[in-house]
């Protein structure tokens, strides 16, 4: 009982208690629905704007249970006070305090399904209204109240965006002591598409055909060039403060399509493009709205610098940010060839110092990668490795840069969110209210705005927010201007073939050409230089590591390293045909662009990818190191002497003359001449003969490559099959030798036969003169021996038998018959 009476008493204490008004945010347990926003009216409350505030979209169940009764309301926070509480509101955490009433949308939602809302809320009165008395840039609310399946009433949905208020409906605007000078960045870039670029006459061969529906209406880049044509056309004060960034990559595959192209299919067949007549619109479209105006060129395919730099590339990296001849001669402007905007707007320090010899003298930056704060908006000078050369870095306004991509989806490697387009530029719009009141840093520093590399929003949602620049610039809020300078450059001319002459990688190094800078790039205002740029402040280069981990891989730049120096060495090899007259570049700057779409930013945190596009490369490198090559011999070549010559044919397709050595491996036993230098013309053969030593006979194999000085092979081994009847040295020695030994003892023979015959004569003079003494006896009777018994001679050896029998077969008989006696006596 005493605790039955506990709990009453606390329960009614309890209800004593006075209920404090609730806060909200923008968090929801668990999403049922999504809200597509697709229009808010007005997106700048003005003076003159209307009382009520109106916002539609749809409403679509995205889960597996039906919703019923959904309905929603509008909440709204305290205005933004600080740059913190304005990225609060952007990550939609800010608290809200003042809500209206739920409006009915729909009864039931099925899985699947969509419906669409409009609300419409007044700005200013009672307790049903946003409750607005002052200007500032509020927060806003979205929520969506519903009853899901085998559950209770709950929050299904929410989303937040910003709402800038110069002034309330009928109100007075207070117009701040001076316009924020704005710059917007315009990116137009694109993926690699092109797998064999277009020329000589020969179609460009692309991938697929996707880049087609991007240049067609409804396509992302029409978008985004027909809405900056209808909104900041020519003679608009906008274009002040446009820029483009644009990948000349991007810029050179349209031309190509404008040309006529083919697509590769699936089963490897190609066909006709289908998006010559779409690439030809597009490009007089951005004709029209780039002459005139800012114009960047991006790195070629929009490569990564940084990378390329660790690889030891410098090379390539002038090659990608020597790239604006394409845009000069595609739309007729002069880009700016001073600055550099890195991906993700960060560069490490030996990426900023191999700029050097580049020209480049301002670099678009996050502050972030300075070691600055995120508030901070003033140039600096940046320290590199090389003291002199200090380059100005201008840092982007990341605030305006997450007003456009709250989610962060807009990386390098992918488009940007397509859904909350609308959302993003009225935050956008929020943002800049915002840096033109309370966030001015009261120095006049340039608030430059850097959309996501590959941005994706409606066209619809890019005019409106052009609508709403357009409208702070009105009431003096912001003032469009061109893209600072702080770098203080030159404002030297370049020639407009400075680019295509471009030696590729691995070429003689030549001296970097000057480039244009903002006095050629047509700007109509001049950029603030509040500071003289050898008196910028420095700061030191910071590189996230959230950028180092998404980088093209060590692997995928270890190939293209070693293709890039394979066309370094050919590039030096040719030389113009004075018949043809093509540059040596024209050959292998499609080559040299062909490896840096194998780095581009697309491919960053995609290694497969990136692995994929620099074999592309690879082998329409070798395709064309291929065309010069030794015609195929069929049959064998016979040597009938010992330096006879071997024919060789060495044909050149391409349309330059290239300088070779003609690299022979023989077996052992051939030794051929080597024949120096040999210049092949272009389209055309020679027939050298190389003058061999052979010092064998029989069949063998030699192989013949052709390689450049620097030792790139070009085409592919040709084997020779050969057959010698010729001696050689080693034979002819053998040869000599055994006549001279036959001599030898030939002679010996002769000279032993001539001591045996002196020795011959000198017994039968003895056995004369012993005759002649002895007292004479009775001759023997025929047949008998000329002296026996007792007293005969001493028998002979056999040799001496062997001599003397030699000696009688050529000695004449003698008066008394004693040869005759001697050859019986020996048979």
């Amino acid at each position: 009982m005493r605790f039955f009476l506990a709990a009453v008493v606390s329960v009614l204490l309890l209800g004593l208690v006075p209920v404090a008004a609730p806060t909200a945010t923008a968090q929801s347990a668990r999403t049922f629905v999504t809200i597509d926003v697709t229009k808010v009216t007005p997106s700048i409350v003005r003076a003159d704007s209307p009382s009520e505030l109106t916002v539609s979209g749809t409403l679509t169940n995205t889960g597996n249970r039906t919703i019923d009764d959904l309905e929603m309301r509008v909440q709204r926070g305290a205005p933004r006070a600080t740059e913190a509480s304005v990225r609060e509101a952007l990550r939609g955490s800010a608290r809200t305090a003042f809500r209206t009433r739920f409006t009915d949308v729909v009864d039931t939602l099925s899985p699947g399904e969509q419906t669409p809302f409009t609300l419409h809320i007044p700005i200013a009165g009672g307790a049903d209204s946003l409750r607005i008395a002052q200007a500032g840039v509020y927060p806003v609310l979205l929520n969506v109240n519903g009853v899901p399946a085998y559950g209770n009433r709950a929050r299904v949905a929410d989303t937040h965006f910003l709402l800038p208020v110069a002034a309330p409906p009928g109100g007075t605007a207070k117009q701040p002591a001076q316009p924020t000078p704005v710059t917007m960045l315009l990116p137009l870039v694109g993926y690699p598409k092109v797998e064999r670029a277009g020329t000589l006459g020969r179609p460009a061969i692309l991938v697929d055909d996707r880049l087609s529906q991007s240049l067609a209406p409804g396509g992302r880049l029409f978008e985004l060039v027909d809405a900056v044509s209808k909104k900041a056309g020519p003679g608009s004060p906008l274009g002040k403060g446009l820029c483009f960034a644009i990948d000349p990559a991007l810029v050179a595959t349209v031309h190509s399509m404008a040309d006529g192209y083919r697509v590769r299919q699936d089963d490897g067949s190609l066909r006709q493009g289908s998006g010559t007549e779409a690439a030809k619109r597009w490009l007089d479209k951005l004709r029209g709205i780039t002459r005139g105006r800012c114009v960047i060129a991006l790195p070629y395919s929009d490569a990564d610098i940084v990378a390329l730099g660790r690889a030891g590339l410098p090379d390539l990296i002038s090659g990608a940010l020597d790239s604006a001849g394409v845009i000069r001669r595609v739309l007729g402007v002069e880009p700016r060839g001073d600055v550099l905007w890195p991906i993700d707007g960060a560069l490490d320090e030996p990426a900023a110092t191999q700029l050097s010899a580049m020209g480049i003298d301002t670099l678009l930056m996050h502050p972030q990668s300075l070691a600055l704060p995120e508030s901070s908006l003033q140039p600096v000078r940046v320290k590199t490795q090389n003291a002199g050369h200090t380059p100005a870095a201008q840092p982007v306004d990341p605030l305006l840069s997450r007003a456009l991509d709250p989610r962060g989806s807009g990386g390098s490697t992918t488009l940007s969110s397509a859904r909350d387009t609308t959302l993003s530029a009225q935050n956008t719009l929020g943002a800049l209210t915002f840096r033109a009141t309370v966030g001015a840093d009261g120095q006049g520093a340039t608030s430059v705005l850097a959309p996501p590399r590959r941005w994706n929003p409606h066209g619809q949602d890019l005019t409106d927010l052009l609508t709403g620049l357009e409208r702070l610039t009105e009431a003096g809020y912001v003032q469009p201007t061109g893209l600072p300078d702080p770098g203080g450059s030159s404002t030297e001319e370049t020639d407009a073939t400075a680019s295509s002459e471009q030696a590729p990688s691995g070429s003689p190094s030549t001296p970097a050409p000057s480039r244009p800078t903002s006095a050629s790039s047509g700007q109509q205002d001049a950029p603030q230089q509040p500071t003289a740029p050898e008196q910028l402040p420095t700061a030191t280069l910071t590189y996230p590591v959230s950028s180092a981990t998404e980088e093209i891989r060590r692997n995928v730049l270890d190939t293209l390293a070693a293709q890039n120096h394979k066309l370094g060495e050919f590039h030096r090899a040719a030389e113009r045909d004075p018949a043809l007259d093509i540059a040596p570049v024209e050959v292998t700057t499609p080559l040299r662009n062909g490896l840096l779409r194998g780095a581009s930013s697309a491919w960053r945190g995609d290694p497969a990818a990136s692995r994929r596009w620099v074999s592309m490369a690879t082998e329409t490198l070798e395709n064309t190191l291929s065309g010069v090559r030794i015609d195929e011999f069929g049959g064998q070549i016979s040597l009938t002497s010992s330096n006879s010559p071997i024919p060789v044919t060495v044909n050149n397709r391409l349309p330059v003359t290239v300088g070779v050595n003609l690299h022979v491996d023989s077996p052992p036993g051939i030794t051929v001449t080597d024949l120096g230098l040999l210049k092949i013309p272009a389209r055309g053969s020679r027939q050298f003969w190389l003058d061999t030593e052979v010092n064998r006979s029989g069949k063998f194999s030699v192989d013949i490559t052709i390689r450049t000085e620097g030792g790139t092979q070009l085409g592919s081994t040709r084997r020779i099959q050969m057959e010698s009847n010729a001696y050689g040295t080693m034979p002819l020695l053998i040869t000599v030798i055994g006549a001279a030994l036959l001599v030898l003892l030939s002679a010996r023979r002769l000279v032993r036969r001539a001591r045996a015959n002196r020795a011959n004569v000198a017994d039968d003079n003895r056995s004369a003169g012993e005759i002649d003494d002895r007292p004479e006896e009775k001759q023997p009777m025929e047949g008998g021996s000329a002296s026996s018994g007792p007293e005969s001679a001493a028998p002979r050896t056999a040799a001496e038998d062997a001599d003397a029998a030699d000696s009688n077969q050529e000695r004449p008989d003698t008066e008394h018959g004693a040869t005759t006696e001697r050859d019986q006596d020996t048979n």
